[in-house]
């Protein structure tokens, strides 16, 4: 299910961004959410701490792609390790997407030069897993420290210094704990696309916008709260082991549950 959903969406964003559909897939499905992350974290990269531009973002996802986000989301947050080797592949073909969509112009076609690169990236990242967890890593740090570094109330001017922090920590820490930054970077990524979804569906109900702008505007903390809570329930479920595993360290703590788990 997670292959088949997160192998179209580079087909479905490439369509979007010629102006087109994507087979009859996805429906008035509005701007190009790619295109959209893009410009407001390029101007926002701590944009989950400023209520301002976040509104702005949730009012222009559309409830499809709000769906997706959900979807998305939590089975980065609940499998993220399980389905990595995806999660890492399609990250780097959506960057090749990117990339092609900005030199498009040089080589005469966005088309031709996102696709070309989007194989390319895709290809590169998989020999090379180690190096492209750092990267991505990396980039989910900067993210999560620039947001951590507004929301604590330092000068939202500097939040590249937050950035930079994060980016460091999570790089490094790539290559010495390898399975923990694939956690910390499928967590991040989830959890944020998870809120945007569903932050996005709630504005959908027009008796609930007002209220829920004007609660994200008055309490700026409350949206990378949630946000930072779903990653952090989603680290721990994933390094309990998921239910089955938590269940046996929860048993660990009986004494007499213990002892029959060792004795069979």
């Amino acid at each position: 299910m997670l292959t088949t959903l997160l192998g179209r969406l580079p087909l479905v964003l490439l369509a979007q961004a010629e102006g087109g559909s994507s087979d009859g897939a996805l429906p008035s499905s509005g701007e190009n959410p790619f295109g959209l992350l893009k410009g407001s974290l390029r101007e926002n990269l701590d944009i989950l701490a400023r209520p301002d531009a976040l509104t702005g973002l949730l009012g222009r996802i559309e409830i499809v792609w709000a769906v997706i986000f959900i979807v998305v989301g939590g089975l980065c947050i609940l499998h993220g390790y399980r389905w990595h080797k995806v999660m890492i592949v399609l990250l780097a073909a959506l960057a090749g997407v990117w990339t092609g969509m900005l030199v498009g112009d040089r080589v005469g076609s966005e088309e031709i030069a996102a696709i070309c690169l989007a194989v390319l990236f895709a290809m590169l990242a998989w020999p090379l897993m180690r190096y492209a967890v750092a990267l991505f890593g990396g980039i989910a740090g900067a993210f999560a420290g620039a947001n951590v570094w507004t929301a604590i109330g330092q000068d939202p001017a500097q939040h590249w210094m937050g950035a930079l922090v994060g980016l460091i920590i999570v790089g490094m820490m790539a290559f010495m704990t390898f399975r923990m930054v694939v956690v910390v970077l499928t967590t991040i990524g989830g959890a944020t696309l998870l809120g945007l979804g569903a932050g996005a569906s709630l504005l959908q109900v027009e008796g609930w916008r007002q209220g829920i702008l004007d609660s994200l505007n008055t309490h700026p903390l409350i949206f990378p709260i949630l946000v930072g809570s779903a990653a952090f329930l989603g680290a721990v479920y994933q390094f309990g082991g998921g239910v089955k595993g938590l269940n046996e360290r929860a048993n660990t703590a009986d004494p007499q549950k213990a002892a029959k788990a060792k004795a069979a």
